[in-house]
């Protein structure tokens, strides 16, 4: 198990376009299972991973740090568009990629 800390912090959720839920629960899943520590809405940690679920990005804007992070905008990841399903595996890619 590597010791890196991982922070999921979510938008309000005042008009999502993507199920930052389930999204979530995905990337945790992939991570723990990769030996990560997940934590939601903590800025203490290694690395965030933001999700609004609309382009407004509420996410980052009321909770950014100068922590490594991926930002998640309704269907796009770091100002990559894309479809939903395939948000969760983005977000691990960038994660492990930061970290390997």
């Amino acid at each position: 198990m590597n010791n890196r800390r991982i922070s999921i912090v979510f938008c309000g959720g005042c008009n999502p376009r993507i199920n930052r839920g389930q999204i979530a629960a995905q990337v945790r899943t992939m991570l723990i299972e990769s030996g990560y520590q997940v934590w939601y809405n903590s800025l203490d940690v290694d690395f965030v991973i933001y999700i609004s679920g609309c382009t407004a990005c509420c996410a980052l804007k009321y909770n950014h740090s100068n922590l490594p992070s991926v930002v998640v905008a309704a269907a796009t990841v770091d100002t990559v568009n894309g479809e939903e399903q395939e948000i969760a595996a983005k977000i691990v890619m960038r994660v492990r990629g930061y970290f390997e």
